[in-house]
């Protein structure tokens, strides 16, 4: 079972009680995490990498980072791809995809892509280049489950641009931090947006599962910030 908790449920947390809502890969296999700059996707994309390399045995991820920013810690793993070689890293992590898929490896260990600011990412390429990563980005949401291959999409806007026809709405997983606009709210939370009416703040905001489960959330503190580097760096070395 490929099952993490991963964000506390913010109403309860301010009551003193710590309850987590968790992520189920074999369930719902892909997630998108969304918000603006400084509102913490970033870190929760890291949370996520981080206990995806400690809970789940031989697992390896594989970020792509356009703004080659974040993750100046891991500069030498060899599953981390800045700025121009994004496109290399998507090529590379499809390419095991596929041969998964067709038969042509047993190697069914637990695979994460993280891309990093989509919508920078996707703006830098020229229109053929960038139509071709739609297309491997909606292969891997559509038939990547059964090969142990997921994906992490970040980016401040999600707009339908960036995807494939129906790729956004077959990403299972949800995640907003901070406050989204009404027209966020109705790309991404359409028919809950009545019940969206808490003010968030850096690190909190909106989980949705499966179109059907909303949570208001909070992304846990971590203390120990070189323990949290160190596991990201032991699944982009794997």
């Amino acid at each position: 079972m490929q099952k993490l908790n991963l964000v506390l449920d913010k109403s309860l947390y301010y009551r003193g009680i710590y309850h987590y809502h968790s992520i189920d890969f074999d369930k719902i296999p892909h997630l998108l995490s969304t918000g603006s700059s400084g509102s913490g996707k970033t870190f929760l994309n890291k949370l996520i990498v981080a206990r995806v390399s400690l809970k789940i045995a031989n697992a390896s991820v594989t970020v792509l980072d356009f703004k080659a920013n974040d993750y100046k810690f891991a500069i030498n793993c060899k599953n981390l791809y800045e700025f121009d070689k994004v496109k290399e890293g998507l090529e590379q992590f499809y390419n095991e995809f596929l041969l998964r898929q067709q038969g042509k490896t047993s190697d069914r260990t637990f695979k994460l892509l993280v891309i990093e600011e989509l919508g920078s990412m996707m703006a830098y390429f020229d229109k053929k280049e960038v139509e071709t990563m739609k297309s491997m980005i909606a292969n891997l949401i559509f038939m990547g489950r059964s090969a142990h291959c997921h994906l992490l999409i970040s980016t401040q806007r999600p707009d339908s641009s960036y995807f494939g026809a129906g790729v956004r709405d077959s990403i299972g997983t949800v995640i907003s931090l901070g406050n989204m606009s009404k027209e966020g709210k109705s790309m991404l939370f359409s028919g809950f947006q009545d019940e969206m009416k808490e003010h968030h703040g850096q690190g909190s905001g909106y989980m949705l599962v499966n179109g059907a489960e909303l949570f208001s959330i909070k992304v846990p503190q971590v203390q120990n910030v070189s323990k949290l580097e160190y596991y990201i760096q032991q699944a982009l070395n794997r």
